[in-house]
């Protein structure tokens, strides 16, 4: 019976929709943005986008793109650091932020 409580890939996403993200694609590049849509391909769109450097300092600005889904080679919701967050500080909703899965 447990097997009806494990969450698929696709479920994955959807919970992390309008969060963010890093993705890592084919070929060793990473990015970090947040997942405003996907698809059943698992195509991504991502906002507010840095592609990483290997110690994951930001190497590159990107705004908006669009990542193929078959050159996915994983997907991970991250928690952004007290030090990103900024002017939002003790602004939230009041909520400690939920525990995101990867698959």
């Amino acid at each position: 019976m447990d097997m009806v409580d494990k969450l698929k890939p696709l479920d994955v996403l959807n919970k992390s929709l309008k969060s963010p993200v890093i993705v890592k694609i084919r070929g060793g590049r990473e990015f970090r943005g947040v997942l405003d849509g996907y698809d059943l391909h698992m195509n991504l769109v991502l906002s507010g986008v840095e592609e990483l450097n290997k110690d994951t300092s930001v190497k590159n600005l990107m705004g908006e793109i669009l990542l193929r889904g078959d050159n996915v080679v994983y997907i991970s919701p991250t928690v952004q650091k007290e030090t990103e967050k900024g002017e939002g500080k003790g602004k939230g909703k009041g909520k400690e932020p939920e525990r995101k899965e990867t698959w």
